[in-house]
């Protein structure tokens, strides 16, 4: 009963490590990690080269959580290692990143009509947040077309 062997063969201890798994499903792991906090991918990135190189994925930067930086971290304002992170997440296309510039932009009176431009790309990809911003200010907007 107590026999270690099944059909044979004897159980042996499996360990996993990342190095076992394969990449798709460490992304998948790793961009829920990222999600809830940013502190802990980089934590990951220091485990091991397979990891690290993991993490670089576009997906991972995608979902990678914005909570602990500023409205929108400007290399001026940052390390460098916050700035490469945003960097990162606006080449994977994050849609935070789009909204959260287009704030700056259109409420700066900087670049307004560029502002603009984010909002709607990132109202379109389906972040609540602009859908709501972008809503309201075309409510207010002078051209007819573009309410519509």
């Amino acid at each position: 009963m107590g026999d270690s062997r099944i059909k044979g063969v004897e159980k042996k201890k499996m360990g996993y490590s990342p190095k076992s798994l394969p990449n798709e499903l460490l992304v998948q792991i790793f961009a829920k990690v990222a999600f809830d906090s940013i502190a802990d991918i980089s934590n990951v990135k220091l485990s091991c080269k397979k990891c690290l190189e993991t993490v670089k994925d576009n997906y991972v930067h995608k979902h990678a959580s914005m909570d602990m930086l500023g409205l929108v971290p400007l290399a001026w304002f940052t390390d460098n290692k916050k700035y490469a992170f945003v960097q990162r997440c606006r080449e994977s296309e994050k849609l935070e990143i789009s909204y959260r510039e287009g704030m700056v932009r259109y409420l700066s009176s900087w670049m307004p009509n560029l502002g603009l431009e984010n909002l709607k790309k990132a109202a379109m990809e389906g972040h609540h947040e602009a859908i709501y911003v972008y809503s309201m200010l075309l409510v207010f907007c002078e051209d007819e077309e573009e309410r519509k």
